[in-house]
C-alpha cells in the first residue's frame, strides 16, 4: 500500500476544516502566527487569537522601555492578523511581560527564588489562559509545539494543555488539540518538527495568494523582517541541498509549506525535550543568567502537574 504522506494528511485535514466553528490560536508572542499564517487564513470566520505576552522581550534593540515596546508589538500584531480577516474584536491580549517572565525563570535557575515563591507569578498566567479558554469554548486549539526551542512557547503550550483539561471537565467535551513548530537549535530546524519526531505531521502547501498574505504579515514586524533575512542567508547555504534532494530551493519556497500536527497523547512534560539540556533554549538568558529546561521550566511543570490549581 502507498504510504500516507504529511501532504496527504493535509488534504484530509482541509476536507474537514469547515467543521471547526470556534478555532483558537493560543500563542505566546505577537509574530508566533507567522509560521502557520496560511493555516490561520484557511480557518473560518469564527477564529480567535489569544496572545499571552505583550512581546516586550526585544525592547533592548530599540530606544523604548519594555512597556512602550510592548504597546508597539501589540499594534504590529493587529496589523499582521488583519491580513487573515481577524479583527481587533477577535483578539485577546493577556499582556504578561516577557521581560518579567524571563526574570522569574532566571531566578529559578540561579536559586534566587524557590518554585514555591515563584508559583503565584506563574499561577496568574495559568489562570488567565484558563479563563480565556473557558470563555471562548473553542472546538479546535492551535498552539506552539512543545519542542524545547523557546521557553515561553513551551510554557504557553503547557498551560494551554491544562486549560483544555479544565474545559473538558466543565463541558464534557475536549477540543482537538494541535501544535505548531517554530524553531529548535536556534533556527537550524525552523518551522518543522525535528527529524526524529515520531508524532503525526500535517503539511499544507500555500497558494500564491496565501503566501503573499503571509509575507505581508511578516512585514508588519520589523523584527521578523530581519529574522527572515537571517534565515534567507542561512538557507542560501543549507538550501543548496534542495537542488539535490528535490526539496525547496529558496527560503520563500520553504515557507510555502506549513507543518503542524495533533499533540501526542502521551507527551511527557516533565521530560526534557532534548537529550542534552544544552540544546534546549540554546543561548537563552536574562541579563547573563541562563534559562534552561532543567532548572527553569521543569520546576514549573512539576509544580502544576502535582497541583494544577
Amino acid at each position: 500500500m502507498p504510504r500516507t504522506t504529511p501532504c496527504d494528511l493535509g488534504e484530509q485535514f482541509m476536507q474537514r476544516i469547515g467543521q471547526f466553528q470556534r478555532p483558537l490560536f493560543l500563542l505566546a508572542h505577537h509574530d508566533d502566527e507567522i509560521p502557520t499564517a496560511g493555516l490561520l487564513q484557511r480557518l473560518g470566520p469564527g477564529k480567535r487569537i489569544v496572545w499571552v505576552t505583550n512581546s516586550d522581550g526585544l525592547y533592548f534593540e530599540s530606544d523604548k522601555t519594555p512597556a512602550e515596546y510592548g504597546v508597539l508589538r501589540t499594534a504590529e500584531g493587529l496589523t499582521s492578523v488583519a491580513n487573515t480577516g481577524v479583527g481587533a474584536d477577535a483578539v485577546t491580549n493577556l499582556g504578561f511581560s516577557e521581560v518579567e517572565i524571563y526574570r522569574q525563570m532566571s531566578r529559578l535557575y540561579s536559586g534566587a527564588q524557590t518554585m514555591e515563591e515563584a508559583r503565584p507569578f506563574f499561577q496568574a498566567i495559568r489562570d488567565r489562559v484558563r479563563e480565556a479558554v473557558l470563555d471562548l469554548k473553542p472546538d479546535a486549539v492551535f498552539t506552539l509545539a512543545w519542542q524545547g526551542g523557546q521557553p515561553e512557547h513551551d510554557l504557553t503550550h503547557f498551560f494551554t494543555m491544562l486549560a483544555l483539561k479544565d474545559l473538558e471537565h466543565a463541558t464534557g467535551k475536549r477540543p482537538e488539540f494541535f501544535h505548531m513548530p517554530a524553531y529548535e537549535y536556534t533556527i537550524l530546524v525552523a518551522m518543522r518538527f525535528h527529524p526524529l519526531y515520531r508524532g503525526t505531521r500535517i503539511r499544507l502547501r500555500l497558494t500564491a495568494a496565501e503566501l503573499a498574505a503571509k509575507m505581508r504579515m511578516m512585514e508588519a514586524y520589523p523584527s521578523q523582517v530581519r529574522l527572515f533575512g537571517d534565515f534567507t542567508k542561512l538557507f542560501g547555504i543549507v538550501g543548496k541541498l534542495g537542488y539535490l534532494t528535490g526539496g525547496p530551493k529558496s527560503a520563500e519556497q520553504y515557507v510555502t509549506i506549513e507543518e503542524f500536527g495533533p499533540v501526542p497523547e502521551a507527551l511527557d512534560y516533565a521530560a526534557k525535550p532534548h537529550a542534552f539540556d544544552y540544546f534546549t533554549y540554546m543561548f537563552d538568558d536574562f541579563e547573563g543568567v541562563p534559562v534552561t529546561f532543567k532548572k527553569s521550566i521543569r520546576p514549573i511543570v512539576q509544580s502544576f502537574l502535582a497541583n494544577p490549581g
